[in-house]
């Protein structure tokens, strides 16, 4: 049957009726859930459109002015949460009581990146980082004619993949790990096979005099992973600066930006948040400006290991070429990626 409606158009009256009791069937559901994602701030208008599909979809659409309330609230939230950790999440909670309306309330949630790594010493199987020492790292130490007078310092050392393999050189090795676990770890293990490593527990960016002046290799790997600012690379060589003696090296891996790439801010935030922070090589140059360091070096992780590490021993985890290869970022190929983790080798020349 139809009808025609106040302007004259025919209406059918089935389906008029249907709609209409869908529209109060719907109105009758009571809903509680929670979307969790990364603190990304320059994404807000994701999150808007994410919640906006969700809530539409449960029969509770927003009006453009509730959008715009709702984009206001996730926009200082996002911003407090990133501000505080790349290890950050916003949450938004929602629940619908029978009618039309709908009410959310959104918050951040954060940890240190220490305790980040805390949480995987208790949810992850061993060896979190391989078995082996890095590859690049190791083929640095091997150049040294005696080992026993070419100091190493290992930033961020972790539980002592690559500290101990070099103590065990006859290196003499400081490491400095801010994660205390990782740290008790690594010094239990070198003290139950003698070797000469001095354990360092805090930010190495902290005022403190207990470095030396005189190291000839500096090791960061996987560590930039986690820097937040060209700022904090910046401070870096400026330590690098003040600690390696003339000639001494600094070797690091970091994500940088193909060629024909230029990441937004976007990107750069999505990246802090899955340990992949994002660099690209003005950056680097920008860091290391008017500082005795020359680029000797910049070499891709996943080619380099995987050519040089011993048999069986790639790739160090299941995790790790997905991880090296920008992809944890990129939904894409390897080959196709526009970030991929690097090894650069800078020296000291005075």
């Amino acid at each position: 049957m139809a009808v025609e409606d106040s302007h004259g158009t025919p209406v059918d009256t089935a389906r008029a009726a249907k709609d209409a009791m869908l529209r109060r069937f719907y109105n009758r559901a009571q809903i509680t859930g929670q979307i969790k994602l990364p603190a990304v701030p320059s994404m807000v208008d994701e999150y808007v459109s994410m919640c906006s599909s969700v809530f539409a979809g449960l029969g509770k659409p927003f009006s453009d002015t509730e959008l715009a309330h709702l984009k206001d609230a996730l926009t200082g939230e996002l911003a407090a949460a990133y501000a505080a950790s790349p290890r950050s999440h916003i949450i938004i909670s929602y629940n619908a009581p029978i009618g039309p309306s709908l009410n959310y309330n959104i918050r951040a949630e954060w940890t240190t990146i220490s305790e980040a790594y805390e949480r995987w010493l208790a949810t992850r199987t061993p060896p979190l980082f391989g078995t082996e020492p890095d590859a690049r790292v190791l083929q640095l130490a091997t150049e040294a004619a005696d080992p026993a007078t070419h100091h190493v310092l290992e930033i961020g050392a972790g539980t002592g993949r690559n500290a101990l393999a070099l103590a065990r050189r006859g290196h003499p090795v400081d490491a400095v790990e801010m994660t205390p676990k990782f740290a008790e770890m690594l010094r239990a293990e070198a003290d139950r096979d003698s070797l000469d490593v001095r354990v360092i527990v805090r930010d190495v960016f902290a005022e403190s005099d207990d470095l030396r002046d005189d190291y000839q290799l500096i090791v960061l790997s996987e560590v930039l992973t986690d820097f937040r600012s060209t700022q904090q690379v910046r401070s870096l060589f400026e330590l690098a600066a003040r600690s390696l003696t003339p000639g001494g090296r600094l070797v690091f891996n970091a994500f940088l930006a193909c060629d024909g790439y230029h990441p937004d801010d976007a990107a750069r935030e999505f990246c802090q948040q899955v340990y992949s922070s994002l660099f690209t090589r003005d950056d680097m140059a920008t860091a290391a400006a008017g500082l005795p360091l020359e680029l000797r070096s910049d070499e891709s992780v996943y080619e380099y290991e995987k050519a040089h590490l011993p048999d069986g021993a790639w790739p160090p985890t299941s995790w790790y070429i997905e991880w090296v290869s920008g992809i944890d970022v990129f939904r894409t190929s390897r080959e196709e990626s526009p970030i991929e983790l690097r090894w650069l080798v800078f020296e000291r020349t005075r």
